[in-house]
């Protein structure tokens, strides 16, 4: 009995632990405008590239691993993908930020996008790191919990 507390008590600390670390909502007053505004252009001028059939040309607003992945190939290739699944893309509309609890100055943008087949949301993330260069950049299904 006595070991099971114990281990009992230890996996209860494990997941405090762990729940305690990782990423924060943050409240529309604690939100960075200005960087904001960046990730929301961003993906704004990445998506209407890919509509108008050429692709986001990269300066110096990202990581060097974002844009060696993100070539005019993998970016035509992705949106292409995309079509086929949920058709054109239309719009999208800030949805909410996310913070590292761990104080790295990463930010995380959530936007929900909508495209011309699908019925469902998709989500265009942008992720912000601590020298406000892109450092992520995702489109998926929408889900309420951020994963």
């Amino acid at each position: 009995m006595k070991t099971k507390s114990l281990l009992l008590l230890a996996l209860l600390l494990i997941s405090i632990l762990s729940c305690s670390q990782g990423f924060i909502k943050l409240p529309e007053s604690k939100i960075d405008s200005d960087k904001l505004n960046f990730a929301q252009t961003f993906a704004e001028n990445y998506m209407n590239a890919s509509v108008n059939g050429n692709y986001y040309q990269f300066k110096d607003e990202a990581i060097e691993q974002l844009k060696n992945s993100l070539t005019e190939e993998n970016q035509k290739a992705v949106y292409n993908q995309l079509v086929s699944q949920f058709g054109e893309y239309l719009s999208m509309e800030y949805a909410e930020t996310w913070v590292d609890t761990n104080d790295s100055g990463t930010t995380i943008f959530r936007f929900k996008a909508k495209f011309s087949k699908s019925t469902s949301v998709l989500e265009i993330r942008v992720v912000i790191n601590s020298d406000n260069k892109i450092a992520g950049f995702w489109i998926k299904p929408w889900s309420d919990l951020l994963g």
